[in-house]
């Protein structure tokens, strides 16, 4: 699957939180109606119009996950699809990757990391506090979510 960045300044308003005691991103508010979901590990993100616009799903942090990475300057704008007719005709979820991706946590930051941080690329933040980088081949390397609050990991 491949992507592309549409640099506007301005990126999609919505909070993204995390439910602790379901070990889960949500987002508010909810959109409802969708073309189709991508999927990184078991985080979904809708895609409308061949663009991305939320994002859910179970990711499980842990004090092993801990790290300093640090997030990646990004300028705001559209994470959209490219070629986006070709999954609109199918029914379901589609993989970003046929690997599971690394989860990484900044406790100083409050950033979560899930994907390659060590990878470069254009970075887009696509939604409030959710940034994708996107390497020159248009491959999804990391994506970087700041939710309200992180749980506790003591």
């Amino acid at each position: 699957m491949f992507f592309f960045i549409n640099f506007t300044g301005e990126s999609e308003q919505r909070t993204l939180t995390y439910c602790e005691n379901e070990y889960s991103f949500d987002m508010s508010p909810w959109e409802s109606n969708l073309d189709f979901d991508l999927s990184i590990n078991q985080l979904c993100l809708t895609v409308v119009d061949g663009k991305i616009i939320q994002l859910s799903g179970f990711c499980g942090l842990s004090k092993k996950m801990i790290s300093d990475f640090l997030t990646p300057e990004s300028k705001k704008g559209e994470l959209r699809i490219l070629n986006v007719n070709k999954y609109l005709s199918g029914v379901g979820s589609y993989g970003i990757s046929d690997e599971e991706f690394p989860v990484y946590i900044n406790i100083v930051t409050g950033w979560v990391c899930v994907g390659f941080p060590e990878k470069k690329g254009f970075a887009v933040e696509f939604i409030d506090n959710c940034i994708a980088v996107i390497s020159d081949k248009q491959k999804l390397v990391s994506l970087w979510l700041k939710p309200l609050r992180l749980p506790s990991l003591s």
